[in-house]
């Protein structure tokens, strides 16, 4: 099969990116992309035909989001998506993150991997704007406009439409008027990650981002408050002004607490924090799918998450992990687990067996190559 998959930016390590490597390795596309950087991202995309889409002259009405550069590169991407005809003989195009899936306006057959609807427009959208100064709410406001335009024009063409959770699922139908998506879950390579010990710590991975609710984890460990335990902080953070001032609070409100940040670790730095932790926190805000739990269960570790999004289809509450309501709820669950280290890695080995049976790429590529068949057949 001859396949393209398009997608924004190839910059980030998240469960979009391993998702598309593991679809490029078996399919070996021609990837089009707005920023085919991979410095900071899997450095295995180099192996592919990667190729950037000629800049757009009204790229430059954009040049106010230079501070934040996700907003920038989904404003650039935005116009090349939608404005490019490829020339390539393809079977079907596998669109991933907005607004990939734009490349339907002038090209035929796509098979969109919805990860998410754009949540800074729609669920998220007070939230954001709460952060914004007036000039900008202005200006977002604006992107926001264009996104919807350029979102609802296309959205009628798209073939397929496929994602990651029910969560997603709901919200495709809610924001995007779609009810006809189609679960598939992602997959995880579970022989990659091992439990090597339980030393007196909780680990919560994840990029630095004010999405993934950090805060939430740091009260509850300050509520937790057990002498000799620590909290460690790790993930990516860029360089955008919004990530960075997030970052700043963060270590305000984690100062006088046994608190360490690891930030921009290498894959090999992660799975050993995974392997020698306690158990894992999450507490991002309705995580649309979340990798995190699944590395955490991998790991033989307990998953201690907030129950909302993603990883209340994911986690066996009481089984696998623990699924809380506040962090006076997380802290009570992490004193438990620390004072039975018997029940935690009961919970880890529980973890272990639920992604090897349910979460598989055999699994999640079988599901992908039906789709990919059903909308090539499409004209």
């Amino acid at each position: 099969m001859d396949l393209v998959i398009c997608h924004p930016s190839l910059r980030y390590k998240g469960g979009a990116e391993r998702l598309i490597l593991e679809i490029a390795k078996k399919y070996n596309p021609i990837i089009y992309t707005a920023d085919g950087s991979v410095e900071s991202g899997y450095e295995a995309f180099r192996e592919f035909d990667i190729r950037v889409i000629p800049a757009h002259p009204a790229e430059k009405l954009f040049v106010f989001f230079k501070d934040n550069r996700r907003v920038s590169i989904s404003a650039r991407a935005g116009f090349r998506y939608f404005d490019y005809k490829i020339k390539d003989d393809y079977d079907l195009i596998n669109a991933h993150v907005t607004p990939s899936e734009w490349i339907r306006n002038k090209n035929e057959r796509v098979c969109w991997y919805c990860h998410s609807p754009v949540r800074q427009a729609f669920d998220l959208h007070q939230r954001g704007m709460q952060e914004l100064s007036f000039p900008n709410k202005l200006l977002m406001t604006g992107v926001l406009e264009a996104y919807k335009f350029g979102e609802f024009h296309v959205l009628p063409k798209i073939e397929k439409i496929c994602t990651n959770s029910e969560v997603s699922k709901s919200r495709i139908s809610k924001y995007l008027g779609r009810d006809d998506a189609e679960v598939i879950l992602t997959g995880l390579d579970a022989k990659r990650f091992h439990c090597a010990d339980y030393e007196k710590f909780f680990f919560y991975p994840s990029r630095i981002i004010p999405e993934k609710r950090f805060e939430y984890a740091i009260e509850a460990f300050k509520k937790f408050g057990k002498k000799g335990w620590k909290l460690v902080i790790g993930g990516a953070l860029s360089d955008s002004k919004r990530d960075l001032d997030y970052f700043g609070r963060l270590k305000k409100e984690a100062k006088g607490a046994n608190i360490e940040f690891a930030l921009n670790m290498s894959d090999r730095q992660l799975r050993d924090y995974y392997s020698r932790c306690y158990a894992v926190l999450f507490s991002a805000i309705e995580e649309d799918f979340g990798l995190i739990p699944l590395e955490s269960m991998a790991s033989c570790k307990p998953i201690i998450s907030v129950n909302e999004g993603g990883p209340r289809e994911t986690i066996v509450d009481g089984k696998t992990g623990f699924l809380v309501d506040s962090p006076d709820g997380m802290a009570e669950k992490m004193k438990m687990l620390a004072d039975h280290q018997d029940i935690a890695e009961k919970m880890g080995k529980a973890g272990r067996k639920h992604v090897e049976q349910k979460f598989t790429w055999a699994r999640c590529l079988g599901q992908i190559d039906k789709a990919f068949k059903e909308t090539a057949n499409k004209s």
